[in-house]
């Protein structure tokens, strides 16, 4: 490459890489224009028809879960629950903006603002759509709605309550080191109602940040992790032993309680073996060396208690995914890991890498180990890659898929409200026509041709319709 190109790139890297993210992102932004409603978001929806938004929160407390947090998102934040159906779409843009508005607030807050704006928001894209090509099941992550608010909001949690914690140590004033004490207990809390996994590895973030504020002598760190970690456990006992839990085991045909310690540890086992092949969990170690240079430049910004061995934190991380592996492994017999699972455990080995990495580094930014160009060269184009394909796919769904999909929804709706009309006459609607569901956008599952079917009965009365199923043509 002639030496005055290398210099014009050089001069021009952070417009190069902002066009780059920003195409990378924009296929999967546009695709919300074409997103429906999916399984539970009309399950949950339909509760609100007998007992209301806030009758229906005691309610599936009683009955289905404890996850208190992600029950009161389910109902309030439903767009289904107002019979608005377009309203999907939204939720699925705003949950873009809000996690790279996540990673933003951490990356500024962790480098004591030592990036430029534009740099903070750069790299938080940047990781934001290096996860989206990174996790396994990216329809999940990025326009199902009940996954996203039981799952995804809950992942945003594990960088909150600790980012919250770090600025509580840095507050020169009362009344913000009490402000961000108060939004550290109440993510401490909404974190416990989410979900299991979520609830476990708050906990070895806990754990770890108050057995190293112990072994420092740092006894006032020591009472804020220490109290924090009490109260996850009391509300995490709420939600774990929450009656619903129980009801739910049978009525739940998937949900089979493991039989013994051995037929449990047995489960484990398989799940970790399918999970640590996962191509992400292979990579996402290696591709630390690219962040290198800028690892170095914002070092003097780390806070004081971030400096770990780095084989302390990566135990950490590999407990966090074994125990939040666990509780799938007694109550499922399934031998894969369900796919919200995964994507949420993508996101901690991801981030929790990027963590470690910076945290194991020397104080002094001069002596830091920093892998030859040619090495980030390398993984740069690897990354690129990673990137580019399901961008790319994501483009032909733009292309061919989504609109299809869409008009094929909106054809059922209409047939829907129609049938809403003669009531107890069951309505028949076609497939979707083949689609080449490459996983981007579109869902796995259809309608059943059962009539009951779990998600047409859910549909059926959302619409107010008797019985719905899918005809096959002969």
């Amino acid at each position: 490459m002639p030496s005055h190109l290398i210099r014009w790139v050089a001069s021009r890297r952070l417009g190069l890489l902002t066009i780059g993210v920003g195409l990378g992102l924009l296929p999967f932004v546009v695709l919300c224009l074409y997103n429906q409603p999916y399984l539970c978001d009309f399950s949950v929806s339909s509760d609100t028809f007998n007992y209301g938004i806030w009758g229906a929160q005691p309610y599936l407390f009683q009955q289905w879960s404890g996850r208190y947090f992600s029950n009161f998102l389910l109902y309030v934040a439903n767009p289904l629950s107002y019979r608005w159906l377009d309203g999907v779409k939204l939720t699925a843009a705003v949950s873009y903006l809000l996690r790279i508005g996540v990673l933003y607030l951490a990356v500024r807050c962790l480098t004591n603002q030592q990036l430029r704006h534009r740099e903070a928001g750069l790299f938080a894209a940047g990781l934001t759509l290096l996860y989206i090509a990174l996790a396994p099941y990216k329809f999940s992550v990025l326009y199902y709605f009940t996954e996203i608010v039981v799952y995804q909001v809950a992942t945003w949690l594990l960088l909150l309550v600790p980012l919250a914690v770090e600025r509580v140590h840095r507050a020169s004033g009362r009344a913000a080191r009490k402000a961000w004490g108060i939004l550290a207990v109440l993510g401490t809390i909404a974190a416990a109602g989410s979900n299991e996994l979520t609830l476990v590895q708050l906990g070895c973030i806990l754990a770890l940040a108050a057995g190293m504020s112990l072994y420092r002598r740092q006894y006032h760190s020591f009472r804020i992790w220490t109290g924090l970690g009490v109260l996850l456990i009391i509300c995490g006992t709420v939600s774990v032993l929450a009656p619903g839990n129980s009801v739910r085991q049978h009525l739940d045909g998937a949900v089979v309680p493991a039989a013994s310690a051995w037929e449990t540890t047995s489960r484990l086992v398989v799940l970790l073996r399918y999970l640590f092949v996962e191509p992400a969990m292979l990579i996402i170690p290696v591709l630390t060396l690219v962040l290198g240079p800028l690892a170095a430049r914002t070092l003097p910004a780390r806070p004081p208690g971030l400096r770990l061995p780095l084989l302390l934190s990566v135990a950490v991380l590999v407990t966090g995914v074994v125990l939040a592996t666990a509780p799938y492994a007694l109550m499922l017999p399934r031998p894969l890991l369900l796919p919200r699972a995964t994507n949420a455990i993508v996101w901690w080995w991801l981030l929790g890498w990027i963590v470690a990495a910076w945290a194991s580094l020397p104080p002094a930014p001069a002596v830091v180990p920093v892998a030859s160009t040619a090495m980030r060269t390398l993984l740069g184009l690897v990354v690129f890659v990673i990137i580019a394909i399901p961008s790319a796919r994501a483009y032909l769904d733009l292309r061919y898929d989504a609109p299809e999909y869409a008009r094929q929804w909106d054809y059922r709706f209409k047939e829907l409200r129609r049938a809403s009309h003669t009531p107890r006459v069951p309505l028949e609607v076609p497939p979707l026509p083949p689609l080449t569901n490459r996983f981007n956008f579109l869902p796995p599952d259809d309608l059943s041709t059962m009539y009951d079917f779990g998600v047409n009965t859910r549909l059926a009365t959302w619409f107010g319709v008797d019985s719905v199923r899918v005809v096959v043509p002969r």
